[in-house]
C-alpha cells in the first residue's frame, strides 16, 4: 500500500500466470473485427479502446483474482490509517487459517486501451464505481523528446490530488512496466502522457482498465 498523499494506492506485480492470459485475452480481443468500442464512455484521445465484457475476464479465468485483489484493497485501505493495535488485529486476522476477506466486489467495467505513440489521456477520475484500477500489458521502448534539465515524463501515468502546499505532495508520477498493477479510488484524478518511439512495429503501450464498487 502506497500513500503519496491522501488516498491510498496499491501497488502490486501479477502473477506470471494471470499477465500470461491478460495478454491472450487482449491478443484475442485485438483479432476480433466486431470487438464492442469503450471509447465513447472515456476522455481518451485514443482510437483502440475495446470493452472487454465479465464473460471474457472468467473464460481466462482472471476474474476471481480481481475481485479478491479489489476486496484486499478496501480492507487495507480501512486499517492503513489505525492505530497499531487494530492493524495488529487485522493482521491476525488474515493470518488466520478461516480467513476469508468479507468485502463483496462488483465488477462494474473494464476496457483494453492499446495506446499508440502521441496517443494520450487527459486528467480525468472515473464515475459509477468506488475503485478503478490498471494493469500493464506492455510497454514499449521508448524515444524520449526531454529537454535537457526537464523531468522525463513521457508514457508515464500521474496520480493528481490536492494543491501545491508546503510539505505536501500534490503529485505522483509512475513510469509503467509489464506487470504492475495498481488499485486507487475512482475520484482519483489522474492522466496518462503519450510517448515517442522510433519503431512503428514496437509502440504499443497495452493496459487494462477495471472500475469496481464494493459492500462491506
Amino acid at each position: 500500500m502506497v500513500k503519496p498523499f491522501g488516498p491510498t494506492i496499491l501497488e502490486t506485480d501479477l502473477p506470471a500466470e494471470i499477465l500470461t492470459s491478460f495478454l491472450a485475452l487482449t491478443d484475442k480481443l485485438m483479432r476480433n473485427p466486431n470487438r464492442e468500442s469503450y471509447g465513447p464512455y472515456l476522455v481518451g484521445q485514443i482510437k483502440e479502446e475495446p470493452l472487454i465484457t465479465i464473460d471474457l475476464l472468467k473464460e481466462v479465468d482472471v476474474l476471481d483474482y480481481l475481485e479478491s485483489m479489489f476486496a484486499e484493497y478496501v480492507l487495507a485501505s480501512a486499517s492503513v490509517n489505525a492505530d497499531q493495535a487494530y492493524q495488529s488485529e487485522v493482521r491476525s486476522f488474515q493470518s488466520s487459517n478461516h480467513y476469508r476477506n468479507p468485502v463483496e466486489i462488483t465488477i462494474e467495467a473494464a476496457w483494453l486501451v492499446s495506446q499508440r505513440k502521441g496517443e494520450y489521456n487527459p486528467i480525468h477520475n472515473h464515475s459509477n464505481a468506488a475503485l478503478s484500477s490498471v494493469l500493464y500489458l506492455k510497454v514499449p521502448n521508448f524515444s524520449s523528446s526531454v529537454l535537457p534539465g526537464k523531468t522525463p515524463t513521457d508514457g508515464q501515468i500521474e496520480f493528481v490530488d490536492g494543491s501545491t502546499q508546503p510539505l505536501q505532495n500534490a503529485t505522483a508520477r509512475v513510469t509503467p512496466c509489464v506487470g504492475k498493477f495498481f488499485i486507487f479510488p475512482s475520484y482519483l484524478l489522474h492522466l496518462v502522457y503519450p510517448f515517442h518511439s522510433d519503431s512503428d512495429s514496437d509502440s504499443e503501450r497495452r493496459s487494462v482498465s477495471i472500475n469496481a464498487s464494493y459492500k462491506t
